[in-house]
C-alpha cells in the first residue's frame, strides 16, 4: 500500500491569483532546492508519496523535460544531479550509507520546458536496501536515465542496469500502450580507467556465456544505438573534470524531452495524476497497465479539464467564428486591428480575453505592465512567457500554446 505524508506544506514558487494592472507582480521562480517525493515509512518500508514533491510538480504548467538519476550506491548519483540543476540541491556525503531514500526532486522553470531532476536511491549497496517501486516510477516518468557507477564499467554495474531494467516488468502494456522513448546514459563517475567512445557498445557486443550474453541483449533491446551513450566524468580534482561534465551537461540538456502520455506534452499536474494512478494501480494489482494508465491521465487528467477551460474562457463561442482549415492554420504573430481604447487604426494588439474588445500593445502595456492573462488557461503571466495567436487574436501562455501544438519561435 502506498500512503500519502501527512506533513504540511508550504510550497514556494505557486503564484497566488493576480488582477492586471500597475500593481500586479511578477510570480516568483521555485527555489533550486530538493523536495522529497517518494519516501518509505514504518517496518514494512511501506512507499509513501509525499506532497511536498506532488504540489512542486503540480505548479507547472507543461511540458516537463525529467532526468532521473539511477545507479550503484554511493557513486555520485546526488552530486552530478545537482551538477545539473545547482550546487549543494541535493544532499551528499562520503558515509557508506545511502543518502538518498526514495526519490527527490528539484525543478528549473524554463523554456521551452521545465526541467525536473529525480535524484533516485541506489542499489547495488550491501549497506543499503532499494525498492523496485523506484524503479518502476523512474521508468514512466524519466525521457533521460542516467545510469551511474563508481571507478569504472565493471560487470556488477552491467548487471545492476540489467536487473533495474528487469524490474519494469511491473509495468504492463497488455498489447497496448507503450513506454515512451528513453535515452540511456551510462556514466562512469571519478573515473580511473581509458575508455574510448564507444565503450558502451563493445560491453554489449563482448562474447560471454549465456547467462551474460542474456543481460546484454536486455540493454541493447531496450535502448537503442542511438538512445544509449557512455560517459566518463573524472574525479572534481581533476584538470579535464570541466570539460568531460560540460559534455555530459549538454548532451543531457538536448536528451532530456518533453514527457507525453500519447501525443499529448504533460504537464506538471498530469504528472501528479499518472503517481497517483500508479499507487493505485501498484497497491490493488501490483502491476502498472499502460494502458490504464493511458486512460486516466488523457481523460481525467486532460480533457476534462480541458473542456472546463473551453467553456469557462467562452473560447468554444470565440472557436465557432473558424473552420477547421482555419485552426489548422493557428500560429503565433502579429494582429493589426482598430484599438478600443485610443482609437489607433491598424494598431499591432490583441483582443481581451474577458470583453472581446480589441487594444494595442502600448495601452496594454498601460494596463497591465507586467503580466498578461492568457486567453485558454486564465492564468496571469509575465510579458515575455507568452505569445499572440493570429486565429483567435488573443495573448496566450507558451505553455498553453504547446499544449495546443502551436510553434513559437522564441525570438519574437
Amino acid at each position: 500500500e502506498i500512503l500519502v505524508c501527512p506533513r504540511p506544506l508550504a510550497c514556494p514558487g505557486k503564484m497566488a491569483a493576480a488582477e492586471p494592472g500597475p500593481a500586479a507582480q511578477e510570480p516568483d521562480m521555485l527555489m533550486l532546492k530538493s523536495y522529497p517525493l517518494l519516501k518509505f515509512e514504518g517496518p514494512q518500508e511501506k512507499p509513501v508519496l509525499c506532497p511536498e514533491g506532488l504540489a512542486i510538480l503540480a505548479t507547472l504548467p507543461g511540458p516537463i523535460l525529467p532526468i532521473a538519476f539511477v545507479g550503484d550506491g554511493r557513486s555520485g548519483k546526488s552530486f552530478l544531479a545537482s551538477k545539473l540543476v545547482g550546487e549543494g540541491t541535493f544532499p551528499q556525503d562520503d558515509s557508506a550509507t545511502a543518502v538518498t531514500e526514495g526519490i527527490d526532486i528539484a525543478v528549473v522553470q524554463s523554456h521551452p520546458g521545465h526541467l525536473v531532476v529525480l535524484d533516485c536511491e541506489g542499489g547495488n549497496n550491501a549497506m543499503s536496501k532499494s525498492h523496485n517501486i523506484v524503479t518502476v516510477v523512474g521508468a514512466l516518468i524519466a525521457t533521460a536515465l542516467v545510469f551511474v557507477t563508481d571507478g569504472k564499467a565493471s560487470e556488477s554495474a552491467v548487471e545492476a542496469l540489467a536487473h533495474m531494467l528487469e524490474e519494469r516488468a511491473m509495468i504492463k502494456c497488455d498489447g497496448t500502450g507503450s513506454l515512451h522513448a528513453q535515452s540511456l546514459f551510462f556514466v562512469v563517475n571519478q573515473n580511473r580507467l581509458r575508455y574510448s567512445e564507444d565503450a558502451l557498445e563493445q560491453i554489449l557486443a563482448a562474447d560471454h556465456d549465456q547467462d551474460r550474453k542474456d543481460i546484454r541483449d536486455l540493454i541493447s533491446s531496450t535502448y537503442s544505438p542511438d538512445r544509449r551513450g557512455f560517459f566518463t566524468v573524472p574525479a572534481d580534482t581533476k584538470p579535464d573534470f570541466e570539460a568531460k561534465w560540460t559534455e555530459l551537461h549538454d548532451r543531457l540538456r538536448d536528451a532530456a524531452t518533453p514527457l507525453k502520455m500519447g501525443k499529448l506534452w504533460m504537464s506538471g499536474a498530469q504528472v501528479v495524476h499518472m503517481l497517483q494512478e500508479i499507487e493505485r494501480l501498484l497497491t490493488k494489482h501490483g502491476k502498472v497497465s499502460l494502458p490504464t494508465l493511458h486512460r486516466h491521465v488523457i481523460l481525467d487528467g486532460w480533457l476534462r479539464p480541458t473542456i472546463s477551460q473551453v467553456l469557462g474562457s467562452r473560447m468554444d463561442k470565440l472557436l465557432e467564428s473558424f473552420n477547421e482549415d482555419e485552426l489548422a492554420q493557428q500560429r503565433v504573430g502579429q494582429v493589426v486591428s482598430k484599438c478600443t481604447e485610443c482609437g489607433t487604426e491598424e494598431a499591432s494588439g490583441w483582443l481581451d480575453p474577458d470583453i472581446d474588445d480589441f487594444f494595442c500593445e502600448d495601452c496594454w502595456r498601460k494596463f497591465s505592465p507586467k503580466v498578461l492573462k492568457c486567453g485558454f488557461c486564465n492564468g496571469f503571466h509575465p510579458w515575455i512567457r507568452g505569445r499572440v495567436e493570429q486565429v483567435t487574436k488573443m495573448w496566450h501562455c507558451m505553455d498553453c500554446l504547446m499544449q495546443l501544438g502551436i510553434d513559437i519561435d522564441v525570438a519574437l
